[in-house]
């Protein structure tokens, strides 16, 4: 593998390469291709060849590769263009006539430089329109980083911060209201109010996720995850969790849709089928109510928001970094069940949210942590008249998750909505159970634990 002064020494020489005449052609080798342009932040540019490009991105990578923490705070298209960006004035530096070993360690000190330049801590609040409960008058909650407001609260708030001027708050409250806005001057504040009513739209609530040192498209992409995260952590109060998470959605989430369809039936006639997938809202729940829930998992919910700080903290550092990995990915498992369409493929994600919390211990290690958290033993039904935790972990564990992961599933074809709903009563007491094992044992950063009485 090429080293990184091997890369900027190999190219400088194609830099020297495409100082001759008609070197950069139309023609790179045996396809049409426009040379590109880098910005060399005196108001020229530096054109490129496909070659340049290439080890422009080869260096990206080694550079990356040497910090881990890197993945944490970029998107690799960030990263690549931020990369990208500091070879134009870096090549400005140098004399091509010089030796290209001294001429690839002062374009590495300038890449390197500008980088660290560019790398800061800058705090970013992230808002996304969004809905929840079918009730609008829930107060103002936050779950560690994530926090959930109705949206006349979210937009007071903004404006006591001096972020929105207080004629672009009368206005959105005037739409909100139902109300035609005169059209406004064009400006910063035109925008921004365009800008605000699009992202929350007809949304009752304004979910807002704060994060630190990330890249602008890698703060939005973790913060919309984080917003998944917590919305999932409500649904728990639930006891069908994915009903509850069928309303609650970003703007940014795919919206409420009537899957149609055509059905023929020789010598019948039969009027075509609809779907409802999605709905408008979650459950519905006095403010009295939910104060009270989130008083009463006080602990539970804190552990929780750790959890999610733990995801967004771009140096991973944190008191208990082997549980907080498990709980974001056992949460995260169980979100994406809860989405699921396809029953199947529900219980592979259901069984993986236990297999996270059990520390991928795979159908024994689920029956332990089943055991330790439930207090239901391997021989004993769950249920009555119902199967033991054996066989039933044996359904959704081996006959569920494991046959269809290897492709060995010869039961494809049957329903499988029953073990869905009893992989999603496990996940869903296991992951309750586990978080408050998790609060109560502070000291404890080792998953395998869980499965401990």
């Amino acid at each position: 593998m090429a080293t990184l002064d091997t890369l900027l020494t190999d190219l400088i020489a194609e830099v020297t390469r495409i100082q001759a005449p008609d070197a950069l052609s139309s023609k790179d080798g045996d396809s049409f291709s426009m040379p590109g342009l880098i910005a060399t932040g005196d108001g020229r540019s530096i054109a490129t060849s496909r070659e340049m490009e290439r080890l422009i991105e080869a260096v990206a990578q080694e550079l990356k590769g040497s910090d881990p923490s890197i993945s944490q705070r970029y998107t690799d298209k960030e990263w690549n263009w931020l990369v990208r960006g500091t070879f134009g004035p870096a090549l400005m530096i140098i004399d091509l006539d010089d030796d290209p070993a001294h001429n690839a360690q002062r374009v590495l000190a300038s890449i390197r430089s500008q980088i660290d330049a560019a790398v800061t801590a800058q705090a970013r609040e992230n808002a996304f329109g969004c809905t929840l409960f079918g009730t609008f008058n829930v107060a103002p909650f936050a779950i560690g980083p994530v926090s959930f407001e109705p949206r006349s609260d979210w937009l007071t708030r903004k404006q006591h911060d001096g972020e929105i001027t207080n004629t672009t708050a009368r206005r959105v409250r005037q739409s909100w209201r139902g109300a035609k806005l005169r059209r406004r001057k064009a400006g910063y504040d035109a925008i921004r109010e365009k800008d605000i009513l699009d992202a929350v739209g007809k949304c009752p609530y304004v979910c807002t996720v704060r994060t630190k040192g990330l890249a602008p498209e890698a703060s939005r992409l973790k913060a919309q995850t984080a917003s998944h995260l917590a919305m999932a952590a409500v649904a728990l109060r639930w006891s069908r969790p994915s009903e509850a998470l069928a309303g609650f959605r970003l703007l940014t989430d795919p919206g409420i849709r009537r899957q149609r369809s055509l059905v023929f039936v020789p010598g019948v006639r039969i009027l075509a089928g609809a779907q409802l997938v999605g709905m408008p809202h979650g459950p519905s729940i006095s403010a009295e109510d939910w104060l009270a829930e989130l008083e009463e998992n006080r602990d539970g919910f804190a552990l929780i928001g750790q959890a999610i700080d733990y995801f967004l903290n771009v140096s991973g550092v944190t008191a208990r970094p082997k549980i907080m990995n498990a709980i974001v990915q056992a949460l995260l498992w169980f979100y994406e069940a809860c989405r699921e369409e396809v029953d199947l493929m529900a219980v592979v994600k259901f069984t993986a949210t236990l297999d996270a919390l059990a520390a991928g211990g795979k159908s024994g290690g689920i029956r332990r942590l089943v055991n330790a958290r439930l207090g239901i033993q391997d021989d004993k039904p769950i249920r009555k008249d119902g199967p033991t935790l054996k066989a039933a972990v044996d359904e959704i564990y081996s006959d569920g998750r494991s046959r269809t992961i290897h492709g060995t599933n010869d039961k494809l074809g049957k329903d499988w909505s029953s073990t869905r709903r009893l992989a999603e009563q496990f996940a869903r007491l296991c992951l309750i159970t586990s978080v408050g094992w998790a609060a109560e044992n502070p000291s404890i950063d080792n998953p395998a634990a869980l499965q401990k009485n």
